[in-house]
């Protein structure tokens, strides 16, 4: 089937809704447990790591901003990989992202249901683990099979609670603030549950730059965003105000207010131990009804990490089927919901089938379940950034005219710099990540090896049908052509 002959998902997303999904995936549960993980880790110097952080974020917004603006396309990671890289870089930007957005669904699940026992243990009532797991993920499943215009407005509607949660923390810890709590930076460790040294600082500002890779999303959904061309840079550019000054805040408040023995314990909400969150390491400093709007808010946060996630990639696996380097089933866009309900299944079902044997996971992933999903998570992402890295690069060269008549066009010197940057950030911040669970680097190698054999028997076998597959993945479709010329 030719391209173009595939249905084109004509339901469009506004600014505003295309802000609330990427300010949900940036955000997500994770900054409602990673600042204080890392508190414990780095203590007060997390308030530098994550000033440090925002150097790598604005590299990859201005990625996002250069390769968004001059080829707004469903898929985009896919999409420039295999235009400005080469075919099989492409097949790796969409073979990763999907193991990553398993692991990352399977792990938003969990410490969605974590947060919700330790709520209802508040009312002496809790929830299996599987069964949370399942709710989550199917009614997400659900809406966004029946439709992006449902998912947006659940979207706009979470992320302001979402934002309400983080407020909360904020207004009610800065009373309780005092400066001494900032120094010494870097502790000397005596007597601490943090090593001396460096290391925990690197690691904290490689770990809250992790989320800011969400902004990542916009580019999957351009197909569908309204007049993509000048509202990619607007999203990105109100979506990182946004995030940035939120994750600034929480993490001032968090070192200023919160003392730090209650980081290095084990911290509990209703009873429930809730490792690191918001919540727990408030106790005894933030009143009740706060801890609970924040509980309340990190469960919300999981729900729109869920409900994104489900959004955006599923366009990437959509997109690489309209080229049959996937099976062109998953092509599909729904006649009735307008959705691809298809590569929506293949990213909802696997986690869910997953969920029943979580205990048994957690057994043989050192150190623990949870953090070993991260692992697999963002190397997926840091490897889709090295390719997003080598396209910037190869841009003005492959499709000159798409750069020169970009609306917001980097300058060639800003541009060598943000590609190389971009790369080696992603190289070196996934070296450190992965020195925890080298056994999930392992799975991500394994998954690659996997993909390389599938992608070249696929290209073969069409071979002998007389279709080049390669060629096919290094144009543009047709209406992916308009606004520019493709040289």
């Amino acid at each position: 089937m030719a391209a173009e002959d595939y249905k084109l998902i004509d339901e469009q997303v506004g600014l505003w809704g295309a802000v609330a999904l990427l300010v949900g995936t940036a955000l997500g549960m994770s900054i409602f447990i990673v600042p204080t993980q890392m508190a414990a880790a780095a203590g007060p110097s997390i308030t530098l790591a994550i000033l440090v952080s925002i150097v790598p974020m604005v590299l990859g917004v201005l990625l996002l901003l250069q390769l968004g603006g001059a080829i707004p396309v469903a898929g985009g990671i896919y999409v420039y990989g295999s235009r400005l890289v080469g075919p099989f870089w492409g097949l790796l930007g969409v073979s990763v992202p999907v193991l990553a957005v398993w692991s990352y669904l399977l792990f938003a699940a969990i410490g969605f249901a974590d947060y919700l026992n330790g709520i209802l243990e508040t009312f002496g009532a809790s929830v299996p683990t599987v069964a949370a797991v399942w709710a989550l993920l199917g009614v997400f499943l659900v809406l966004n099979y029946v439709g992006v215009k449902i998912v947006t407005k659940v979207q706009i509607a979470f992320v302001l609670l979402l934002i309400a949660g983080m407020l909360a923390f904020v207004l009610s810890g800065l009373p309780h603030v005092e400066t001494a709590n900032y120094t010494p930076l870097f502790p000397d460790g005596e007597g601490q549950p943090f090593a001396d040294g460096f290391a925990p600082f690197l690691l904290a500002v490689v770990t809250l730059y992790i989320p800011f890779q969400g902004f990542g999303m916009i580019i999957e959904i351009g197909e569908e965003l309204e007049n993509p061309v000048e509202n990619i840079p607007r999203v990105l550019a109100i979506g990182m105000a946004i995030v940035t000054v939120l994750s600034i805040a929480i993490v001032f408040t968090l070192i200023g207010a919160i003392p730090l023995e209650n980081m290095t314990a084990s911290g509990e909400l209703g009873g429930e131990p809730v490792e690191g969150g918001l919540a727990a390491v408030g106790e005894g400093v933030l009143p009740a009804p706060i801890l609970l709007v924040v509980g309340v808010a990190a469960l919300v946060a999981a729900a729109t990490t869920v409900n994104t996630l489900f959004t955006s990639y599923s366009r990437t696996v959509m997109r690489a089927a309209r080229d049959e380097v996937l099976p062109d089933v998953f092509a599909k866009v729904h006649d009735r919901y307008n959705t691809p309900h298809r590569a929506i299944l293949l990213f909802g079902i696997p986690p869910i089938l997953a969920a029943p044997f979580i205990s048994q996971m957690d057994a043989i992933t050192p150190p623990d379940l949870l953090d070993w999903l991260v692992v697999v998570v963002v190397t997926g992402i840091f490897i889709a950034f090295m390719i997003g890295g080598i396209a910037l690069w190869n841009l003005p060269k492959v499709f000159p005219q798409r750069y020169e008549y970009s609306i917001y066009k980097l300058p060639m010197p800003v541009l060598r710099i943000v590609a190389v940057g971009n790369v080696v950030v992603s190289l070196l911040f996934t070296l450190l990540v992965v020195q925890s669970a080298p056994s999930a680097l392992a799975v991500v190698l394994a998954w690659m090896i996997l993909s390389a054999a599938l992608y070249y028997y696929r290209i073969r076998a069409y071979e002998k049908k007389g279709v080049d597959l390669k060629e096919r993945m290094a144009l543009l479709h047709k209406h992916e052509q308009v606004g520019g010329s493709d040289d």
